[in-house]
């Protein structure tokens, strides 16, 4: 059994969430350290507790959207945020990779598919690892 997990970029609003949290805390440490105003503290404070809300809610918002992709010798499951889907490697009928964006679709006939899709929208090692662990269970197929 193999498991893969494909895991969505970091978005650009972490690093805004850091610096806030970070700015907040120096404010308001610097106003406690000098006896400066009560102002400065609350509005110190204030950009530290929302820097750290955006950063935890970043967090749990990538962690939700992780992919996880396991091969056993039957078949294949997949994970992620759209639910739980699997399938029998004897069934799979035809096999199709977008590069552009990084999509692998599972044919089982002409009516049923599982597409594999990367979270970041971008072919990346663990993507390509993915596209190889079905090309080698669909060879071991047919030997």
């Amino acid at each position: 059994m193999t498991t893969y997990l494909l895991k969505p970029r970091i978005p650009g609003g972490t690093w805004l969430s850091i610096l806030l949290l970070v700015i907040g805390t120096v404010v308001t440490a610097v106003s406690f350290a000098a006896v400066m105003s009560i102002g400065l503290r609350v509005v110190g404070s204030i950009l530290a507790l929302g820097g750290l809300a955006l950063l935890i809610m970043t967090v749990v918002r990538m962690r939700q959207q992780r992919v996880w992709v396991t091969f056993d010798d039957e078949g294949y499951t997949i994970e992620g945020p759209r639910g739980e889907y699997s399938g029998s490697w004897v069934d799979v009928t035809d096999v199709a990779v977008s590069r552009k964006t990084a999509k692998i679709a599972l044919w089982h006939g002409e009516d049923r598919r599982t597409v594999i899709a990367h979270p970041a929208g971008r072919m990346d090692d663990e993507f390509m690892r993915v596209r190889e662990g079905i090309r080698a269970h669909l060879e071991a197929l047919d030997a």
